[in-house]
């Protein structure tokens, strides 16, 4: 099985592809919030690499949020655009899975943002309520914070698999916003 995934959230981009069970991945630091002008480059240079066709992928997954608001339209616009005319199936999966990604313990998730933090809860991997926007650090004991420098790809394609594992496919990507925009609430 052929996936293709992609993470367009943050700062830096990520192209991966699968194939013949083994992942080549692409962690474009040099991005810097330019994904709608690389990505479908990175994503064609991949696929050329692995001497592959688009009819050739199975699988196409996609960072569905939290992150930069663009950088979500970006991705997932990117994966409905490639899926339109296919049936290929959808994995979606979002930063607080990425990061809680082989967790075995109580942890809580914080994706900090310019007015306090995102964060979800999680039970050995497993979220157990809704991620929510917060002004202030909880006092949790266990907490894992996201670093915009950090390369989580290892995580986001170990997560892919177990999802594809598991059959755990949607009809289509929705966004994960956990606030409304800047231009919402200013309305």
């Amino acid at each position: 099985m052929n996936i293709l995934a992609i993470d367009t959230t943050g700062k830096h981009l990520t192209v991966a592809l699968k194939t013949k069970g083994e992942w080549k991945v692409i962690f474009n630091k040099q991005c810097n919030l330019n994904h709608s002008v690389v990505i479908n480059q990175q994503i064609d240079d991949i696929v050329k690499q692995a001497g592959i066709s688009y009819a050739d992928i199975d699988v196409c997954a996609c960072n569905v949020g939290v992150g930069s608001f663009t950088g979500i339209r970006v991705g997932i616009a990117t994966i409905k655009g490639l899926c339109f005319a296919s049936a290929k199936k959808l994995v979606s999966v979002n930063t607080f899975e990425i990061l809680a990604y082989n967790t075995q313990e109580q942890t809580t998730v914080l994706v900090p943002d310019n007015r306090g933090f995102y964060c979800q809860h999680f039970e050995n991997g497993v979220a157990v309520d809704d991620a929510l926007h917060i002004e202030q650090e909880p006092d949790d004991n266990v907490k894992i914070f996201f670093d915009n420098e950090t390369d989580y790809s290892q995580n986001f394609v170990g997560l892919v698999d177990s999802k594809v594992e598991k059959g755990e496919f949607v009809q289509n990507l929705t966004p994960l916003y956990v606030r409304k925009s800047q231009a919402e609430e200013n309305k």
